[in-house]
C-alpha cells in the first residue's frame, strides 16, 4: 500500500469540523487485511521484492512468447484459423532476423535492469516504508477525508446515514481496494500517455522514424519474441522510461509495481503475437489488441492505431484510430488498383 494521501478539496465545506462520534464509528478499528495482503518480508523467500520486481517482466516476457512460438510450431487447426497472417509469402517479408530480434530483446532488457537497479530504493528502505507500515494509523487519517467526502456528495442526511451503517467498512474499501486500483489505472494512463505521443512522434518525424523507430517496423509480420524488438534508444525512451515514470507518478509500492510490470508484459506481448482470439483475456477485454495493433504493422495503417498497450483512447479522441473494417476497405481498393 502506498502511503499517498488523497488531494485536499479546497471547498469550505470540507473543512468544517466532523461529528466526533460518527468519526470515531467509521474509523477502522482492525485491519482486515484483503487476500493480496502479506507481512513477509519478500513475496518470495529466495529474493526480495526489489529484484522480484526487476524479474518478473523479463520471466514473464519469455515464458509467454516461448509458449505463443510452441504454438506456431504445433499449427493446431483451431488456432491457424485465428490466425492473422496465414501466407508464407507475407511472413517472409519481415526484414529482421530471429537472431536480431533476440539480441535486440535481450539488451533491452539489461537496460531496463540496469535502470530499474539504479532507480529502486534500497531493500530494507522499502521494507521499513511499505511492508512494516502501519496501516491502522494510515486508515485513521482516511477516515476524516472519506467522511467529508461523502457527504459532500451525497448531502448530510444521505451521507450520514451511509457513514453510520457502512462507513467503516467504506474506509477499510478504499484503503485496500479504492486507492490501489485508482493508483494501477492511472499508471496505465501514464504509460499509454506516454507511448502514444512519442511513438506518434516517431512516425512524425522522418528523422526519428528512419534512424530510430523503422526497426521496429522490420517486423511487417509480429510476432511474440518480436514484442519488444526496438532500436536500443526507442526501448529505453518508449518502454523502459515510460514505465518508470507511471510507477513513479502513480505512487506505487514495490508490489504494485510487480502487478503492473506483470501486466503490461503479458499485455505487450499478446500484442503482437499473430492470432485474433476472442476469449483471450487480453483482447477480449482490451479493444487495444493483436488485431488492432496488427493493423499498424502494415503499410495502410502504419499512420493510425498508434495507442498501446492498454486503451485505445488518444487514437480515438485525436482521430487516428483505423478499424479493421476501414483496413479490409483499403486492402480491397488497393488489390483493385
Amino acid at each position: 500500500m502506498s502511503s499517498m494521501l488523497p488531494f485536499s478539496f479546497s471547498l469550505e465545506k470540507l473543512h468544517q469540523p466532523l461529528n466526533s462520534t460518527l468519526l470515531s464509528n467509521i474509523t477502522p478499528t482492525a485491519l482486515h487485511p484483503p487476500f493480496y495482503h502479506t507481512t513477509r518480508p519478500s513475496l518470495l523467500p529466495f529474493i526480495s521484492d526489489k529484484y522480484l520486481s526487476l524479474a518478473t517482466p523479463i520471466i514473464i516476457y519469455w515464458v509467454v512468447s516461448v509458449a505463443f512460438h510452441a504454438l506456431d510450431e504445433a499449427k493446431i487447426p483451431y488456432f491457424e484459423k485465428r490466425r492473422l497472417h496465414e501466407s508464407p509469402e507475407v511472413i517472409s517479408r519481415n526484414k529482421a532476423t530471429v537472431h536480431q530480434v533476440i539480441r535486440a530483446v535481450l539488451w533491452q532488457q539489461v537496460v531496463q535492469t540496469v535502470l530499474g537497479i539504479w532507480w529502486f530504493e534500497d531493500d530494507e528502505v522499502i521494507l521499513q516504508r511499505e511492508v512494516y507500515k502501519d496501516h491502522m494509523a494510515a486508515m485513521t487519517q482516511y477516515a476524516p477525508w472519506v467522511a467529508d467526502a461523502v457527504l459532500l456528495v451525497l448531502g448530510q442526511r444521505t451521507g450520514e446515514a451511509l457513514l453510520k451503517s457502512h462507513g467503516e467498512a467504506l474506509v477499510r474499501w478504499i484503503y485496500w481496494w479504492g486507492i490501489p486500483g485508482a493508483q494501477f489505472f492511472l499508471a496505465c494512463f501514464i504509460i499509454d500517455t506516454w507511448q502514444y505521443f512519442l511513438h506518434r512522434l516517431m512516425h512524425s518525424s522522418r528523422f526519428l522514424y528512419r534512424h530510430f523507430h523503422s526497426v521496429h517496423h522490420r517486423l511487417y509480420v509480429p510476432y511474440a519474441f518480436g514484442a519488444l524488438y526496438n532500436h536500443p534508444v526507442e526501448g529505453f525512451l518508449l518502454d523502459t522510461l515510460g514505465a518508470t515514470v507511471a510507477e513513479a507518478v502513480s505512487l506505487m509500492t514495490m508490489r504494485q509495481a510487480i502487478l503492473l510490470f506483470a501486466v503490461s508484459s503479458v499485455k505487450t506481448i499478446d500484442d503482437h503475437c499473430g492470432y485474433k482470439i476472442w476469449w483471450d483475456p487480453c483482447q477480449l477485454f482490451f479493444a487495444n489488441n493483436a488485431d488492432y495493433h496488427d493493423i499498424h504493422h502494415q503499410s495502410y495503417g502504419i499512420k493510425a492505431n498508434f495507442s498501446q498497450p492498454f486503451f485505445i483512447t488518444w487514437d480515438s479522441l485525436l482521430g487516428t484510430q483505423m478499424t479493421r473494417e476501414e483496413a479490409n476497405k483499403k486492402t480491397r481498393r488497393h488489390k483493385v488498383e
